[in-house]
């Protein structure tokens, strides 16, 4: 409506400049409006203990689990990934570099990133994609019922260790003096040394037990095993190792000893034998507890899953290097074998 009085034609279109004028600044508002009503993108944070290069699988296998689940990145949801390089004392500056970012729900991987975002967190749900030793870090209550902000997959423990010892025993089955290998930075490190040192026992091993967080640190690791005369290695589950397991694989071929090793990627890079869940697949599974919190899902009332399923891959060209060969009773429970 026009409530004015206009005397001649210029007045007219003046007037009617200064409306179009008014109407398109009333539109800029109202589309800028519309653009800031916008809904926010959810921010799923990843902190990733290990070098980039040897666990981008893993990864991977999240993003293919949320891409099955719907989610796309920057299309409806954003991700940020900070990866630790293997350096430990790197994790509490990345845990609170991705939480100032104030996102919907972290993803650990393994526990010790879950625990430097707890450290930093009590109230952003966190997932660990896959590790051991949540419980006596003090992360859950119990796999049942976490009770706190944290929820996600656990590794199982001493029975892996058990079952490497037990195909070792098979394979060489005059093997007697063991060398277990560990970083000693597990955050399941006394539960894993615990369970390979009881079925040791029950399988009349003597176990040499070494450390070592670094490739340099091997050296001093193979001259220990030829002093005590070690006949094979175990690899036990450490994150940690999985950062250098090409120097630790290396290591096994110049001591010319057969090894057992606790993931899938050693045998692929040479291994002779490893018994493990597939971990990719538990970061895929992990996705699907971003989906639930997304959606309201409390950490606190989802229960802590372990994998049920478990792969015993064999790399006969590491056996027959070795002039190992393998038991037709062990073949034949192989899912894997590489030629």
């Amino acid at each position: 409506m026009y409530l004015l009085d206009v005397r001649h034609a210029g007045g007219v279109r003046l007037m009617r400049r200064g409306v179009l004028a008014m109407l398109l600044a009333l539109g800029t508002v109202f589309a800028d409006g519309a653009a800031l009503a916008q809904p926010r993108l959810p921010l799923i944070v990843v902190l990733m203990h290990g070098k980039e290069d040897a666990l981008r699988n893993r990864l991977e296998g999240l993003i293919e689990g949320l891409r099955e689940l719907g989610y796309v990145e920057n299309r409806n949801c954003r991700m940020e990934v900070r990866w630790s390089d293997n350096q430990l004392d790197r994790l509490p500056a990345l845990a609170r570099e991705l939480l100032a970012k104030n996102p919907d729900v972290a993803v650990g991987f393994p526990v010790l990133s879950a625990q430097a975002l707890q450290r930093e967190s009590r109230s952003v749900p966190i997932v660990i994609a896959s590790g051991a030793g949540a419980q006596r870090l003090g992360l859950i209550a119990s796999l049942a019922h976490p009770g706190g902000n944290v929820t996600g997959l656990q590794n199982q423990l001493d029975e892996l260790a058990a079952k490497q010892l037990e195909f070792l025993k098979e394979i060489a089955p005059n093997a007697k003096r063991v060398m277990t290998l560990s970083s000693g930075f597990s955050a399941a490190e006394p539960e894993v040394r615990q369970g390979s040192r009881v079925a040791a026992k029950a399988f009349g091993m003597t176990l040499i037990e070494a450390l070592a967080d670094s490739p340099a640190k091997l050296a001093q690791v193979s001259a220990l095993c030829e002093r005590e005369q070690c006949e094979a290695l175990v690899v036990l589950l450490d994150p940690n190792l999985q950062n250098f397991r090409l120097e630790v694989i290396a290591m096994a071929a110049r001591l010319r000893i057969p090894s057992a090793y606790p993931v899938l990627e050693y045998a692929v890079d040479g291994g002779l034998v490893t018994y493990s869940s597939d971990v990719r697949s538990l970061f895929r599974r992990a996705a699907s507890y971003v989906d639930r919190i997304l959606k309201g899902a409390k950490p606190a009332d989802l229960p802590v899953e372990r994998p049920t399923k478990f792969e015993l891959v064999i790399n006969l060209k590491t056996a027959r290097t070795l002039g190992i060969k393998i038991p037709q009773s062990v073949l034949a429970r192989a899912d894997r074998v590489i030629e």
